[in-house]
């Protein structure tokens, strides 16, 4: 008699479907799709299976992926070639753990040559052996949403309003004293604004800008915090690649600011402007979360408002200043 695991591997399991639908790798989207039409069984099919000619596994495309992309299209330019998959002796706990870790929607079960036997998807697996992983995952998808806005993971089982009220305030303080700093900010410059309106209308994309690329480094190192393994390589990398991305989204502005300008020297204060704020913005999103860390303040509710106050006048005042002395002065 075989062990435990044997005894339970996805090949002797009712969890294992045989309803799935594999292509081949040049078959086009359109093919593709009579495919799923005409596969018997099949009602729900989360991802399309591509394999060799000699019937390997070697790529997978999800559904609504072929679903937009033209009829024309190859299946070769579409899948993914990274594959993850389970061995067909796989363990009720090892199938477990790939749900949990992966979060896919269904696996691909594969024999010793790679060749596709079946699929597990997650209702049957729930359904029949776990009800604990939904519970599991519920609870890390709503934890990493409530994060991701700024609030404590036990916000949803607080049942006094006064109580989330004043857990919220003090980072609506930090709002308030941002937006009254920046409402300063553009009052000093108030002239520069009369004699050059449209500095007014690039307000909002100048801000925006770095308001978002803030957003997403503290997003990338609280995650690191979280998760407990920080990586300072790809924390540079993350700023690096972010500053990247805000300097073409400067160029880009650049461009649309010539069209309203009469000469060169507005877009070059944007893109300036949009340079030197989004790669701040990137710095203080990467660095603060850490810094909060240390001080024992939770860095999802603490860094993204800061980085936003801070990253808004500093870009305000760069910009005000830049096209006081640059356009307007004529210097």
């Amino acid at each position: 008699m075989g062990s435990p695991d044997e005894e339970h591997s996805l090949l002797r399991s009712d969890r294992l479907s045989r309803d799935f639908v594999a292509v081949g790798t040049e078959d086009t989207v359109a093919q593709a799709l009579e495919k799923i039409r005409a596969a018997p069984g099949t009602n729900e099919i989360f991802y399309c299976y591509a394999c060799d000619p000699d019937g390997r596994l070697v790529g997978v495309v999800p559904s609504r992926k072929l679903i937009r992309a033209s009829p024309e299209e190859r299946i070769s330019s579409l899948m993914f070639t990274r594959v993850v998959k389970l061995p067909a002796d796989a363990p009720d706990s090892l199938v477990e753990d790939f749900f949990v870790t992966y979060r896919f929607l269904a696996f691909p079960v594969v024999d010793t040559e790679n060749r596709i036997v079946g699929v597990v998807e997650v209702s049957n697996f729930v359904d029949t052996f776990s009800d604990t992983l939904f519970d599991e995952v519920e609870g890390r998808v709503r934890g990493e949403v409530y994060r991701f806005v700024g609030l404590p993971d036990n916000e949803s089982k607080e049942k006094r309003p006064l109580v989330m009220a004043l857990r919220r305030f003090p980072w609506l303080l930090v709002n308030i004293g941002g937006g009254f700093l920046a409402a300063t900010i553009s009052r000093i410059f108030e002239r520069t604004v009369e004699e050059l309106v449209v500095v007014a209308a690039f307000i909002p994309m100048v801000l925006v800008l770095s308001e978002s690329l803030g957003v997403q480094t503290t997003a990338v190192s609280a995650s690191m915090l979280a998760e407990k393994h920080v990586d300072k390589l790809q924390v540079r990398r993350e700023v690096l690649g972010t500053s990247l991305a805000g300097m073409m989204a400067a160029a880009v502005v650049a461009l649309l600011g010539r069209l309203y300008a009469p000469s060169l020297a507005f877009p070059i204060v944007l893109f300036i402007a949009i340079t030197l704020s989004t790669t701040l913005a990137a710095s203080l999103g990467a660095v603060l979360p850490f810094l909060f860390h240390r001080f024992r303040v939770d860095p999802h509710m603490a860094s993204a408002p800061l980085v936003l106050a801070i990253s808004d006048n500093i870009t305000l005042f760069t910009y005000f200043t830049l096209v006081t002395h640059l356009v307007v002065r004529g210097v």
